[in-house]
Parts: C-alpha cells; sequence; structure tokens
C-alpha cells in the first residue's frame, strides 16, 4: 500500500515541462507500436499454416507488453521507482484475477485449444451432452451448433477439461450394427444373406473388407454383427439403405427377425 501511495503523490507533484515530457513519450511510443505492430501482422499473416485465432492471440499479446514497456519508459523518464510501479500493478493484477477467476481459467482453455487444435470450425465433434458443428473458438467461448439447429455457447474451460470426439477428424467412418435371427432358421444361409447384401453395396469400401459375424446368442434371437467401413458423407445413407436391404432378403427367405414379446396375464375372477 505504501508503494501505491508513493506512485500517487509522485504524480502530484509533477510539473508542466515534466508533464510535456511524458506527453510526447507517450505520442511518439503509441506511433512506434502502430507500426510494430503492423509489421506484425504482416509477419504472422504470411505464415500460412498459423490459425487466423492464434494470430489474433500473438498481436494481443505482443500488443499488450508494448504498452507496459511503454508504461516503464513513461515512469523511469519521470524520476519514478520501478518497483513502486510494478508493486501498483502486482496488487492491480492480483485483485483482477481474484474477481475474473473463471473467466481466466476460460481463456486458458481458449488458448489451449487454440494451440492443440482437437477440433477446428466446420468439425462436428461431441464435447460431454452436447454434439454438433463447430462454429468458432473463441476466447471465452466455443461455440457449436446442434443438430436440430440450436447455438450452444460452451465455456473454454469446460471443453478444454472435457472428453472430446471429433467425429468428422478421419475420411473414413465404421458402421456397425446387428442384425437378429431367428433360431428357428437355417443360421448359415442368413448369415451368407446378409454378408451378401453388405458387399453388394457399392458405397462399402473394400478396404478393410467388411466384417460379417455370427457375434451373440441372445434371449430372443441370434445376433449377427455387421461393420463395415465407409466415406463420412455416406454414413447415413449406406446405413438405411443397408438396414432396408437386409430386411428385404430375409423376409424373400422366409426367415423373421424376432423380436421379444412381453406375456400379459389375464386373472379371471
Amino acid at each position: 500500500m505504501e508503494s501505491v501511495n508513493a506512485v500517487l503523490s509522485k504524480l502530484t507533484g509533477l510539473s508542466v515541462a515534466s508533464l510535456v515530457r511524458l506527453l510526447c513519450t507517450v505520442v511518439a511510443g503509441i506511433v512506434v507500436i502502430k507500426l510494430l505492430m503492423r509489421a506484425v501482422r504482416r509477419a504472422t499473416a504470411r505464415i500460412g499454416s498459423l490459425n487466423p485465432a492464434v494470430s489474433s492471440l500473438i498481436c494481443k499479446l505482443i500488443h499488450g507488453v508494448l504498452y507496459f514497456l511503454l508504461i516503464l519508459v513513461c515512469t523511469q523518464g519521470l524520476g519514478l521507482e520501478v518497483t513502486s510501479l510494478v508493486a501498483l500493478f502486482s496488487v492491480f493484477g492480483l485483485a483482477v484475477s481474484l474477481a475474473l477467476q473463471d473467466s481466466l481459467a476460460n481463456v486458458a482453455g481458449g488458448i489451449f485449444l487454440l494451440l492443440a487444435k482437437p477440433f477446428a470450425p466446420g468439425d462436428f465433434i461431441e464435447v460431454g451432452d452436447t454434439s454438433g458443428t463447430a462454429v468458432s473458438i473463441g476466447f471465452v467461448h466455443t461455440v457449436i451448433n446442434t443438430v436440430d439447429n440450436r447455438r450452444v455457447f460452451l465455456p473454454n474451460g469446460f471443453v478444454s477439461k472435457s472428453r472430446i470426439i471429433n467425429v468428422t477428424a478421419e475420411p473414413t467412418r465404421k458402421l456397425e450394427f446387428t442384425v437378429p435371427v431367428s433360431y428357428r432358421c437355417d443360421l448359415a444361409a442368413a448369415h451368407a444373406l446378409i454378408d451378401r447384401v453388405a458387399r453388394a453395396d457399392e458405397r462399402v469400401l473394400r478396404d478393410p473388407e467388411p466384417f460379417v459375424k455370427v457375434w451373440n446368442f441372445a434371449p430372443t434371437a441370434v445376433e449377427v454383427l455387421v461393420r463395415v467401413a465407409v466415406r463420412r458423407a455416406d454414413l447415413a445413407d449406406v446405413r438405411s439403405d443397408l438396414l432396408l436391404a437386409v430386411k428385404q432378403v430375409l423376409d424373400e427367405a422366409g426367415m423373421s427377425i424376432p423380436f421379444a414379446r412381453p406375456d400379459a396375464p389375464l386373472i379371471r375372477n
């Protein structure tokens, strides 16, 4: 507190000449900072692989550092002790950090997301219970558009600490579903029919090969697991078409897809 009072007492006792020197120093410093920042922006713009948000962050940090140095230069020119000014900034910084603790955590999370790049705008991601298309990564919030076209703002601190699933990171996806087959059916024939359907679709990739195996003996049916690789854009259409085709070939072969039937006992008085 004594350091703060010392700085304030120095400022109130300045002469007109000192104020003129201070003004000239500030004006010259601002001009130099603008020229330096113009050069920094041009340099970061030449780096094609640099994320625009990261470039903006770098410029803002350098901008803040340059103004802090300008303040130190002005302080020394007026004969003030730098240690007193540092103490003043320390007290102010402590107060701000305590008041904005959550916001600073979100800013730190935003910096982590921009540097680690677990996803980019346009990717379909899952964060906690929220899934949708990433719109932007800001310094405080990550903006996501959900499938039903709702815009969600997630704090970066929460996003950086959560499990992030990037659905669109890879060009291909694995499509997987099970087909229940009645215990009364010819299991080998049913397996062959399902395998033929999986391989007949031209959108199903051949590397890796389609995987069709008898997988489980469930209480009401034998489950056949189907796992194929498709291009990411074809996932929904291929899934729907394969399910329809499997149902059609099983019906044509007289093979039923069983389902659980609850028994409701009738009690008569």
